[in-house]
């Protein structure tokens, strides 16, 4: 008998904005999100995904329409809010990625920089299209897996992708 998966499949819906897209997180994979013990995920499309605990924090996301290959740029960033019982987060650096073709950026956001409960936009990271196949796709991703300390109190709003 097959077992359910620990991980969470997100429906991969996305919204037109007047200037992008916007995902929210009902639409992201999450890696453990499956397990009530690590991850409370959203119940409705806007409701926000809440990270319990986890030592892997793995989220990712893409958005597939073909109008995004007549774009040049888009700018992507988590809207996200740590909570007041957040912890873990001092020494886990987190890591966005984005690849559209063949680039694939990367930039690190230390959270304990921005202030607990308030809505805050991460740091965006910018990525122009590549070459090659799959210019109709941007993967984007929020990921801390390497330093395998405990962390939580984390709440994802969304995903914007705003043109640049």
């Amino acid at each position: 008998m097959a077992s359910k998966s620990l991980h969470y499949q997100g429906n991969h819906t996305f919204s037109k904005t007047e200037k992008g897209y916007i995902v929210y997180p009902k639409s992201l994979n999450i890696v453990w999100g499956n397990d009530k013990s690590y991850w409370k995920l959203p119940n409705y499309e806007k409701d926000d995904a809440e990270l319990i605990q986890v030592n892997w924090l793995e989220v990712t996301g893409c958005i597939d329409n073909t109008n995004i290959a007549k774009k040049i740029s888009y700018e992507i960033g988590f809207t996200m809010s740590l909570m007041t019982d957040a912890f873990g987060w001092r020494d886990s650096p987190v890591y966005l990625m984005a690849k559209w073709g063949d680039n694939t950026q990367w930039r690190k956001v230390n959270l304990t920089t921005e202030i607990n409960g308030k809505k805050m936009i991460s740091k965006t990271i910018k990525i122009t299209k590549g070459k090659g196949n799959n210019t109709d796709k941007i993967y984007f991703g929020l990921y801390e897996v390497w330093n395998k300390k405990w962390k939580g109190g984390l709440k994802i709003h969304s995903v914007n992708l705003t043109e640049t």
